[in-house]
């Protein structure tokens, strides 16, 4: 009977040491792709081709990590402007920017920043270019009346139901009739994606984790071996 207990027992600690010693592993390999999409990240940004709206996002669906930054085009009717006050352009200035809420053709809105400067809301079927930006969380003004607080469709939900496009779009060009419509654009930088750490830092987790994973293999064969020793004497 006591033989039985001590095989369960020794067959626990068997089983939470393999356990252990797989986790820490992952836990490496983990840290290890971390670091890796660090160091991808580090590099300078490449544009990429102009792409369909509808290819690299969905009305109602979160804006993918991927499709931040596309350049995208679309087509479709303002239904309502706004002021966007306190924005940052691409200098580090502050200024007022002026966003458009679009239908988009075949469904969905979408809030399109379309100058730094007043403009009169274009009437009829616009095509739209421009970048993809992820919506914005913190209130950089007071919302009122025709001002948006932050670039985030949601706050339009209540005064506009209907299917959103997260994010918003930085306008290149708009085009009506097949001619452009001439406006001072506001300016951007690319959005620059981050991942929480240093290289350095998920290389040195990398380490500590194989350490644990090492150690978990190595502290049974060393309690054997003090075990051993102790009969002996």
């Amino acid at each position: 009977m006591s033989q039985s207990k001590s095989r369960l027992s020794q067959l626990f600690q068997f089983s939470i040491a393999v356990i252990a010693f797989f986790s820490f592993i992952a836990l490496g390999f983990w840290q290890l792709d971390r670091a890796a999409q660090v160091a991808e990240l580090q590099k300078p940004y490449e544009e990429q081709p102009l792409i369909a709206l509808s290819k690299v996002s969905k009305p109602n669906s979160n804006l993918p990590g991927e499709s931040v930054n596309r350049i995208v085009e679309f087509s479709g009717s303002y239904v309502a402007q706004f002021d966007a006050p306190n924005q940052i352009n691409s200098k580090g200035v502050r200024e007022t920017w002026l966003v458009g809420l679009m239908e988009v053709d075949g469904g969905g809105y979408i809030l399109v920043v379309r100058s730094n400067s007043n403009s009169d809301l274009p009437r009829g079927d616009i095509v739209v270019t421009g970048r993809l930006f992820h919506r914005q969380y913190e209130d950089l003004s007071d919302r009122s009346e025709g001002r948006l607080s932050r670039l985030d469709p949601s706050l339009l939900v209540g005064d506009y139901p209907g299917n959103y496009y997260d994010g918003f779009v930085l306008a290149n060009s708009e085009l009506r009739d097949g001619f452009s419509l001439e406006v001072p654009r506001a300016l951007l930088d690319p959005a620059a994606p981050t991942i929480p750490g240093y290289y350095w830092q998920h290389i040195a987790y990398v380490v500590i984790w194989w350490l644990m994973a090492l150690v978990v293999v190595f502290l049974p064969i060393y309690s054997r071996f003090r075990e051993r020793e102790g009969r002996a004497k």
